[in-house]
């Protein structure tokens, strides 16, 4: 399954950003049978689950989970012959699109949401300090990682949730009995225009523009860096199953690359980046035909 690893970096809840998206889609387009109905119905009542003590935190998450639903059911219901990652994309932006719209009408709301999310991480160094490691370069290390964490987590949220509706697309499709209802790995690509919003990104990061720019532009490039790494790795992926024939030979292939991780996701990103250009999928696969 693809897109799926992001979900462990979700700054909100998955049970609402998995399960509501999934209820709706279930509702939305699956015939109406009473399995199905009660599955739907289970889905949202385990994203209703602390309704009686509920904090600002449930609200923002159960809100974005209703935006995304809904967005990912406009882009199916208008462009439903589009790859699973376009129509993941197109429903975030318009649930991110609604957001912004929110944000025009009561420009405190952006302030708010920042807090409260952000508290998610203070919370996260209390519980670490609460432990006393005592070091202090580890402690350095991970309020380093937290700090980074905190202010890229509208892009992990943004990869969380198209990891969430991809999978919300692979439960539909074993409701249909589909056996392969994601695509594998090796076929991982999206448009290359969005080699644009990482360029923007960069751009953003560079220019003297002030701290939003230097937030802004760290999540662009972060949201980039993620989808150009899996698309790098299905590159790779698909380079080790044209050229390798042995069942050891990748499995011994894998498991270096897990032991060299800093050198395989280094590698990935990089030809993640290079296929927009190059589609080495397209080209490598012309030449073994030819072969």
């Amino acid at each position: 399954m693809i897109l799926l690893s992001p979900l462990n970096s979700s700054p909100l809840g998955l049970m609402a950003i998995v399960g509501v998206p999934t209820a709706v889609a279930i509702l939305a387009f699956e015939p109406p049978q009473t399995g199905t109905a009660v599955l739907a119905l289970l889905l949202l009542a385990g994203a209703a689950a602390g309704f009686g003590e509920a904090t600002p935190l449930w609200y923002i998450e159960r809100g974005w989970a209703v935006l995304l639903a809904g967005g990912f059911a406009i882009s199916t219901t208008l462009a439903p012959g589009r790859p699973i990652l376009d129509r993941s994309l197109m429903g975030v932006a318009i649930a991110g699109g609604t957001v912004g719209a929110m944000g025009a009408w009561r420009p405190d709301l952006p302030a708010a949401l920042d807090r409260h999310v952000s508290g998610q991480f203070d919370r996260v160094l209390a519980m670490y300090d609460s432990r006393a490691f005592g070091s202090p370069v580890v402690d350095a290390a991970v309020r380093q990682f937290v700090g980074v964490w905190e202010a890229v987590y509208p892009a992990m949220l943004v990869l969380a949730s198209v990891s969430a509706l991809a999978l919300c697309v692979y439960l539909l499709g074993r409701i249909r009995g589909e056996e392969a209802a994601l695509p594998p790995l090796r076929h991982f690509r999206f448009s290359t225009h969005l080699v644009w919003v990482l360029i923007l990104g960069l751009a953003l990061l560079v220019l003297p523009a002030g701290d939003w720019a230097d937030r802004a532009g760290g999540n662009m490039v972060t949201v980039m860096g993620g989808l150009y790494l899996l698309r790098g790795a299905a590159v790779l992926v698909w380079l080790g199953a044209a050229v390798i024939s042995s069942g050891w030979v990748i499995a011994v292939w894998a498991i270096a690359a897990l032991a060299l991780y800093p050198v395989t996701i280094g590698t990935a990103l990089v030809v993640g980046v290079s296929d927009t250009w190059l589609d080495l999928r397209s080209r490598l696969g012309v030449e073994t035909r030819e072969k």
